[in-house]
């Protein structure tokens, strides 16, 4: 069994893959939403009250998968589920000087040094007796591999190297603005963005297949240097295989895949769910990238606040690419969401949102 369950984010993610048997499940935990989001979060966490995760992976220190990690390493009736922390700091990103990172990171760092969790523990070369090191994938050489407890193997796609270095000087000048302490971790939480609605234009009328091709033709980039940072990886087991996508960047994304590929012996690599990068963004979906996966269902984590994702452009690319039958599972009805779920099936789409009256998605593999 390989399941994944979208938790009530927000605009971010909050994943919990599931692997194993009824009788003997295992867990990972991906990120913990934003904080604005985290009282649902949590109310979910709590109610799944046998869990245990394996690894809390922090994939990046954006504040909608940042700001629950935050709180979830406070909760006294949640922080002992988890042990391992897979989490990149400065001390990963550049070499020399001591952990540090931005704001929220810089307060994530306190957290997990203070509160006796394995951090990256076994990924080398350790960055302190105490610290393991980065959690990426080298320039050369095989994909990092990591085998779970329970029989999954995590297989690292993203970040390289380059990707973490680019974010070392901007962690250290917003470290700098706020005044903090390079290295010396920070207590607290900063205030999280307060969540908006942004204006959703319509789908094209009709939404045809023109208009997919119209739509999947539109062609932008993430330049985010946290984004590039995130800790993409695909977790397989018992013949399944999930692509956790984080906000990753599709060129490095698809660098890794093309990698992946060779690991596996498959020029495009089957992939029984895909968790879409960056919400959905059409800034981390590309044609290319789309050319090394084959996959029919697709996640997308997001209520679309702040930034209305997931894009037309991005569903219509996917759509384009695979010539319709696939399926997307969004954890919200939204203004963007809805008008796909009644128009999609047109084109080849069909959405699935949660149950009526759940506020978390579970997809099996």
């Amino acid at each position: 069994m390989l399941a994944v369950e979208m938790l009530p984010a927000g605009h971010g993610d909050a994943l919990v893959v599931e692997y194993g048997t009824a009788a003997d499940p295992h867990r990972i935990l991906v990120d913990a939403g934003t904080f604005h989001a985290w009282d649902g979060v949590r109310a979910e966490l709590l109610r799944r009250r046998n869990d245990r995760y394996e690894v809390f992976v922090i994939t990046h220190v954006d504040e909608d998968h940042i700001g629950g990690a935050l709180a979830l390493l406070d909760d006294p009736d949640l922080r002992h589920r988890v042990d391992h922390v897979w989490f990149n700091g400065y001390v990963h990103c550049a070499s020399g000087g001591n952990v540090l990172g931005p704001v929220n990171g810089e307060q994530l760092t306190r957290r997990i040094v203070t509160g006796g969790f394995h951090w990256n523990e076994g990924f080398t070369p350790r960055a302190s007796a105490g610290v393991g090191g980065p959690v990426g994938v080298p320039r050369n050489g095989p994909l990092p591999a990591v085998n779970l407890p329970g029989g999954a193997c995590a297989v690292l796609l993203s970040p390289t190297g380059a990707q973490l270095k680019r974010l070392a000087p901007v962690w250290q000048r917003v470290v700098v603005a706020a005044h903090l302490v390079a290295g010396a971790g920070a207590p607290g939480h900063t205030g999280s963005p307060r969540p908006h609605v942004k204006h959703v234009p319509p789908l094209p009328n009709p939404l045809d297949h023109a208009a997919i091709t119209c739509l999947a033709a539109k062609n932008a980039a993430d330049s985010s240097e946290a984004n590039g940072s995130s800790i993409a990886f695909v977790v397989e087991h018992g013949g399944k295989r999930v692509l956790m996508g984080a906000d990753a960047h599709a060129p490095v994304l698809a660098g890794g895949l093309q990698r992946y590929a060779a690991r596996v012996g498959e020029p495009r690599p089957r992939f029984d769910l895909v968790k879409l990068a960056h919400h959905g963004s059409n800034a981390n979906i590309s044609t290319a990238l789309l050319d090394l996966i084959d996959c029919r269902r697709f996640l997308v984590s997001t209520n679309g606040d702040n930034f209305a994702h997931p894009d037309d452009a991005a569903l219509a690319k996917i759509i384009e690419a695979y010539g319709g039958g696939v399926t997307f599972y969004c954890n919200y009805r939204t203004g963007r969401t809805e008008p796909w779920a009644l128009h999609g099936p047109g084109v080849g789409a069909t959405v699935t949102f949660p149950r009526p009256g759940k506020q978390a998605l579970r997809v099996v593999a």
